[in-house]
């Protein structure tokens, strides 16, 4: 069984020619129908994203290999299969914004993704002013920056953010799971302005840790926080991270 990715609080799963998605918190399974039996979604090829909450009238499933996307929209009974043209290199990450699809794969080129009125797929040109560790947290000496995407202009550039203002934002390390961003996190005791990190961690008091943006970072503190390399070791192991449950989804919360 190859994990995918977790996306709306369900845990994605593949094995040749089955799908399994698994809530997070109530353990509860859905079977999608059959992938077709060449998909290669096997050990450190695979990724998936769902595009809305399970619930929603229009939510697709997307896995991807290294040389095609597959599509199951919710309550149809097949898969629709489209190439990809990114010379069969590793999908990076997945990010659903709006009605865009945005990946990035192994050589950090970005692409949108246009499912409808059919699947679509263009590379973005970005201006580069800095070489990315992720794509969108860069650490730079003992300090963290946040940029993010200016489409406005073109190429599209990336613009330093001096603060996060009333937003936290929710990282795990593994690029196959989501990252959170949370307006007003001092309604929960958060803090706004900081960064939540999954940490690489066995101790189960030590599975996250937090960073101020704009302030220095203990190298003992950075340490967990990243692999020493731009993907897992063994991308068929879990490592902590964060789930939004998939209750709340679609409650207007």
């Amino acid at each position: 069984m190859h994990y995918l990715g977790c996306s709306y609080g369900y845990l994605i799963f593949s094995y040749k020619e089955y799908c399994l998605l698994v809530d997070v918190y109530t353990g509860t399974k859905v079977n999608p129908p059959k992938l077709p039996a060449s998909n290669q979604l096997g050990y450190f090829c695979g990724i998936g994203i769902l595009t809305a909450p399970l619930i929603s009238p229009n939510s697709r499933l997307l896995l991807f290999s290294r040389a095609s996307m597959f599509e199951w929209q919710v309550g149809t009974n097949f898969w629709s299969e489209h190439p990809l043209d990114i010379g069969r290199e590793r999908i990076y990450q997945i990010v659903s914004f709006k009605d865009d699809i945005f990946v990035i794969d192994a050589f950090l080129r970005l692409h949108t993704i246009h499912l409808s009125p059919q699947f679509s797929m263009r590379e973005v040109v970005i201006q580069w002013e800095f070489l990315p560790i992720n794509s969108w947290l860069v650490v730079c000496g003992d300090m963290f920056k946040v940029y993010r995407l200016n489409f406005s202009i073109e190429p599209a550039k990336w613009v330093k953010l001096e603060k996060l203002e009333n937003h936290a934002l929710f990282v795990s390390l593994d690029r196959r799971d989501p990252t959170f961003c949370c307006i007003s996190p001092e309604r929960w005791g958060g803090k706004s302005n900081c960064i939540y990190f999954a940490r690489l961690s066995d101790d189960p008091d030590e599975t996250w840790t937090a960073v101020e943006l704009g302030q220095p970072v203990q190298k003992r503190t950075v340490h967990p926080m990243f692999y020493g390399r731009a993907s897992p070791p063994d991308c068929g192991l879990l490592s902590n991270l964060w789930v939004f449950p998939s209750l709340i989804y679609g409650s207007g919360q």
